[in-house]
């Protein structure tokens, strides 16, 4: 069963709902996260031997003798899988099949949990997992947006922290859950017993590592900087930066700047007021970079980027293709487009090889 985001707090609270749990997504940190909730709360320890079976890349043809064990010290035991791919769907089929063999259920007591990476609506096991009643299919995608500042929040606690210093910490955060609280956790470490988290704080516990935020990626895309657009991206992607929170910042920014343009052309505007009148504000150390890339793009160019955009994701959706190549021949792509002042943008031209 394929489970909505809304409803996986009630999916923690009665895990015999399913016996086979896949989590899985590029947000490799919320991954683990999640996995290693569901394994404590079905077997009330992460490394009890007796209890948890953690089954690696190489042993997972041990899968079914795992889960159909019996619990030598009594209590119900969780098989871990790590690193799964789409040779599991058949185990789990036979797993599943056995369960629903209702004449002696005595041996099957295990709740399997399965982490995987980013899985396409036709990987076999994802569509597995989203059709069988057993088995419940849980998605972490990158966080960003609502969802990016709901995390910060949480990891936050009871810490203030100012505006401006929230929003610098958004814009230098990535997408995954364990880069996320990494972060978090050395400026906490770092403010101490400090009344407020402030923006110098950010600034120095963040600014050196983070060149390759989500933000210096898209600007020096949107403004042509091909040299900065290639480094930024390189050392993002190495450091976790992914397809979808590229898509999601980029069509993000593409957003406020056909605002902006919107009250230029038809309200009159000039780009200063119009930028003024944005909701949320543009950060600060950011306005120089949007104005910067305002320059290039009018409306049409803007909603031209924005199908541009739309089509990558499906096509990432589509293809054996890793994410890393899309994003990069794409982001590479508009960057020297924008330098060339060439803003006609066909992306099956691109991709015809794919």
């Amino acid at each position: 069963m394929k489970i909505d985001a809304r409803k996986i707090t009630s999916i923690f609270q009665d895990i015999n709902q399913f016996r086979v749990y896949l989590i899985y997504g590029e947000n490799t940190g919320l991954v683990r996260e999640r996995a290693s909730r569901l394994v404590k709360k079905i077997a009330n320890s992460l490394n009890d031997p007796f209890l948890v079976a953690v089954l690696d890349k190489e042993n997972h043809d041990r899968l079914v003798e795992e889960a159909t064990a019996l619990s030598l010290m009594g209590g119900q035991r969780a098989v871990w899988v790590r690193d799964a791919s789409d040779n599991l769907a058949k185990k789990l089929e036979i797993f599943c099949a056995s369960y629903l063999n209702k004449e002696n259920l005595s041996h099957l007591d295990s709740v399997i949990v399965i982490e995987a990476g980013s899985l396409s609506t036709r990987s076999p096991l994802r569509i597995l997992a989203e059709k069988h009643p057993l088995m419940a299919a849980i998605a972490c995608y990158a966080e960003t947006g609502r969802s990016l500042e709901e995390t910060v929040h949480s990891l936050l606690g009871k810490k203030k922290i100012s505006p401006d210093a929230f929003r610098y910490l958004l814009a230098m955060l990535g997408g995954d859950r364990i880069l996320i609280r990494n972060e978090i956790e050395k400026l906490l470490l770092f403010v101490g017993d400090e009344a407020e988290i402030t923006i110098e704080a950010v600034e120095q516990v963040l600014g050196d590592s983070n060149e390759y935020s989500v933000e210096d990626i898209l600007y020096a895309v949107m403004t042509g900087q091909t040299i900065v657009a290639d480094r930024t991206l390189n050392r993002g992607l190495k450091e976790g930066i992914t397809l979808i929170a590229l898509i999601r910042g980029i069509l993000y920014l593409n957003d406020r700047m056909m605002q902006v343009r919107i009250m230029m052309e038809e309200d009159g505007l000039p780009l200063k007021s119009a930028m003024g009148k944005l909701n949320p504000p543009i950060f600060f150390k950011r306005a120089n970079d949007f104005q910067r890339a305002m320059t290039y793009w009018n409306k049409e160019r803007l909603l031209d980027l924005a199908r541009q955009v739309q089509y990558l994701e499906l096509l990432s959706k589509q293809t054996a293709v890793p994410g890393e190549t899309l994003c990069r021949q794409f982001m590479l792509m508009i960057a020297q487009m924008v330098k060339d002042k060439k803003m006609v943008m066909n992306l099956k031209e691109l991709f015809s090889n794919i």
